[in-house]
């Protein structure tokens, strides 16, 4: 009878964490359209180009991409919340198996960094089962890095509207279909790729004076040019970041009903 008791009292112990954490999950909220901004964040202009782009992809492969935005995570990782979205508002076609189309939904989540409650900004692209196999987690990766620029300096309407043009490229190769060139930005040269022009012309430069040097001093001189240390030279590397109180619903009709992700993507702070 004791051990029996001692054993009750042990699983009680261990599953009232677990029953506190579900009662103080907050709920998800509902979306209000193809672009949920619940932190007002996003301008008219940027929703209204990324809505366009996204009924774009809507009509080219039935594929879907939810866009929102949340004040905070309310302790919970972007990720998750993400991924939990995605299948709550069940993003993507609720197709037959063998359909393309099948769960082919991306979830775009965004938290300023100005409402955070951790002083960090948040960003998670989610990609559904049926979109893993054109946009995989370093396609993923590579559309977050590219947008962080702009999230960073707060231009968040900008960026969402740039990660979904991103998106939108690859569903417009993925189904063969044409995206109105005038929706997407041009792509940005990375800052490696910048920097790379410059310091091969600075290697020539150097060369060059070398050579002038040594042909003044004769041959058995030794000359030594030094080179300039610091952010920009050799020794500075080659280096490049609570859901409670939403209206929800109004006239949207909701999203295909499929639903399935499985937690491929990327996620970071900014």
């Amino acid at each position: 009878m004791i051990i029996w008791l001692r054993g009750l009292l042990l699983a009680g112990a261990l599953l009232t964490p677990l029953s506190l954490a579900a009662q103080s999950a907050p709920p998800i909220p509902r979306p209000t359209g193809r672009v949920s901004d619940f932190a007002n964040v996003i301008a008219p202009e940027d929703e209204a180009r990324i809505t366009q782009l996204i009924e774009q992809v809507l009509a080219g492969s039935r594929g879907e991409i939810a866009v929102l935005t949340l004040p905070d995570l309310a302790g919970r990782e972007v990720g998750d919340v993400a991924l939990a979205i995605g299948r709550e508002w069940g993003v993507g076609a609720a197709a037959d198996v063998g359909d393309r189309a099948r769960n082919a939904g991306v979830v775009v989540l965004l938290v300023p960094r100005e409402t955070s409650q951790d002083g960090s900004g948040h960003i998670s692209i989610q990609v559904g089962q049926g979109a893993e196999g054109f946009i995989n987690d370093a396609v993923a990766g590579d559309i977050r890095r590219e947008a962080t620029p702009q999230l960073r300096e707060g231009a968040y309407g900008p960026a969402l509207a740039l990660i979904t043009a991103r998106l939108a490229e690859r569903y417009a190769a993925e189904f063969g279909f044409a995206l109105d060139s005038t929706l997407v930005p041009p792509r940005r040269r990375s800052s490696e790729e910048g920097g790379r022009f410059p310091f091969v012309l600075f290697i020539i430069l150097w060369l060059i004076i070398a050579g002038m040097s040594r042909r003044r001093r004769g041959r058995g001189g030794l000359v030594v040019v030094p080179f300039p240390m610091g952010r920009s030279g050799f020794g500075g590397g080659f280096g490049g970041g609570g859901f409670g109180g939403f209206g929800g619903g109004g006239g949207f009709g909701g999203f295909g009903g499929g639903g399935g992700f499985s937690g491929g993507g990327s996620s970071g702070r900014f």
